[in-house]
């Protein structure tokens, strides 16, 4: 017998990872009730977390949902919570239940994220790999599911892809709805746009906890009363809702209903499920709403009178340090892009003097990487790395952070540079070159991470920069002292070529010494805060 209620208010189906590192499912309303006692979410892809935990956002700003909120009001309400150490079911559980029926999963006029009785005129479906993440030619992420693991899914891992879905569903031809006027010849044209999370470069604050991480990122003063979750509007049919064209806040963001779903279930478990167009959401401007991520401005599309801010997005080839101008750069003006809201309220909450200087959190990206037309999800991008509040908050030590990180790319243009005059000393065409910055990033990268680690106070940003170039040189010098060695006899005799219009007799020695002459300018023994390399 078909089960007629799977209500996530009840069932176990959120995965989070314990203190002791234990993986554990839980529902939603345990998960809010002991968020204090969990480190993460633990589900089975970056993207799928980051699409719960905005979804876990949603519910709390539907439930802390005031009239009207000043910041200084909106930093009591921050604090309050923060200092109970907890989230209080006498807080939230009424609003939960007050949306009941809305988080049934199999309901049969409202389920979760879902349009009742959404069919198609021919009676095909999607099938279940539509639902389920995939990169291009058919590869799934999961390289253990075949067989008859996927014909069906639990109710619980149903619930998990539902929700990831609706974040980061690629574009591309879905399957047309039946009752939705923009399906021609039974299929659904793409918009362009992925689903919204799809469009974003996310950027997140993590701490110890789950509670505490939930909270780094909650944006109370971007949500008013009229920021509604898709729970507390009316039910979406098999068409566009033209009545809410745009978000009104993060809430109606973090749950825009970018598809059409619905799932169908056999003997207690989901055997198919239809992934129809939904909501378009193109990405322009939408930064008053969209708390994590960063925004770039774009000159091709603003006009005279208006600018256009589009978000950034992460490159799955680069490491989190590599690209934290976007995160950590405080902009002045729109001309400039902005830096992510959920950022600027650590700020404010450490400027407030609630979130102390030296609280150790985690910086995180999580993004999704498209294929051609967006139609497919080619990589994933999960990169995190702790700091104090004060080294991305803090003007000075922010900017050390950027000029560390900008002294490390002209140190491995350098050591890039020292493989393309061995290879060319050795008879080649320099092409050693390329294959080089990767060895050079992943020789500085955990000597960046742990030294971004030891930020705590502006007055010494000086000497941290000092300490960064002496290590890092010695690093890439004995990097490039290894390319030397493994160069090679041919590199050792060199030979004659043709440098920027000079004549050289390029050897072994002569490309080591061209090396160390340009690390000891990219790396000066007093280096300036806001100094900038090529």
């Amino acid at each position: 017998m078909e089960s007629a209620s799977f209500n996530l208010l009840d069932e176990p189906w959120i995965r989070v990872r314990t203190a002791d590192g234990d993986l554990k499912e839980v529902s939603l309303t345990a998960l809010i009730a002991d968020a204090h006692q969990f480190v993460d979410f633990a589900g089975e892809i970056p993207t799928q977390d980051a699409a719960i935990l905005r979804l876990v956002e949603a519910v709390l700003l539907g439930a802390l949902r005031a009239d009207e909120r000043t910041e200084d009001e909106a930093l009591d309400t921050w604090q309050t919570l923060w200092s109970g150490g907890r989230f209080g079911s006498e807080r939230f559980s009424p609003y939960l239940e007050a949306m009941r029926d809305r988080f049934d999963l199999l309901h049969p006029a409202t389920p979760f994220l879902q349009v009742a009785g959404l069919t198609t005129a021919s009676g095909k479906r999607s099938g279940l790999t539509k639902l389920i993440a995939e990169v291009p030619d058919g590869h799934q992420f999961f390289t253990t599911r075949a067989g008859s693991d996927l014909t069906s899914l639990s109710l619980a891992e149903a619930a998990r892809w539902l929700v990831h879905c609706q974040a980061f569903d690629p574009s591309g031809i879905k399957t047309g709805a039946l009752g939705d006027e923009r399906v021609k010849g039974g299929r659904g044209y793409p918009f362009g746009y992925p689903a919204w999370a799809g469009n974003l470069g996310l950027v997140l604050a993590q701490g110890g906890t789950l509670f505490e991480t939930l909270l780094l990122n909650l944006p109370l003063t971007m949500s008013g009363p009229q920021d509604l979750p898709s729970w507390e509007r009316e039910p979406n049919g098999p068409g566009q809702d033209t009545l809410h064209p745009a978000p009104h806040g993060p809430a109606d963001l973090f749950t825009w209903p970018s598809r059409r779903l619905r799932l169908f279930t056999e003997g207690g478990r989901v055997v198919d499920v239809q992934v129809s167009n939904g909501d378009r959401l193109a990405p322009q401007n939408l930064h008053p709403f969209e708390p994590m991520c960063a925004w770039r401005y774009s000159k091709a599309q603003s006009k005279k009178g208006e600018h256009v801010l589009m978000p950034v997005m992460h490159d799955p080839a680069r490491r989190i340090w590599q690209g934290l101008g976007p995160l950590l750069h405080q902009h002045r003006d729109f001309s400039d892009g902005k830096q992510p809201a959920v950022l600027e309220w650590v700020a404010t909450l450490s400027q407030a003097q609630i979130l102390p200087a030296d609280y150790s959190l985690s910086l995180r990206i999580v993004g999704a990487e498209y294929g051609p037309q967006n139609s497919t999800i080619a990589d994933l991008v999960d990169d995190r790395m702790a700091a104090s509040v004060a080294a991305v908050t803090d003007p000075t030590l922010a900017q050390a952070a950027l000029t560390a990180a900008d002294l490390a790319k002209g140190g491995v243009v350098a050591l890039a540079n020292l493989a393309g005059n061995l290879d060319r000393a050795s008879g080649g065409e320099g092409n050693a070159r390329e294959a080089t910055f990767e060895l050079g990033y992943h020789r500085l990268d955990g000597l960046y991470r742990q030294w971004l680690s030891t930020l705590r106070d502006p007055e010494r940003s000086l000497e941290y920069l000092e300490d960064w170039s002496h290590r890092a040189r010695d690093v890439l010098r004995r990097a490039g002292d290894d390319l030397v060695s493994q160069a090679g006899q041919g590199a050792l005799v060199g030979r004659t070529v043709t440098l920027q219009n000079r004549t050289v007799l390029l050897d072994a020695g002569l490309a080591q010494r061209w090396f160390h002459l340009a690390l000891a300018k990219t790396f000066p023994s007093t280096p300036s805060v806001d100094q900038e390399t090529a």
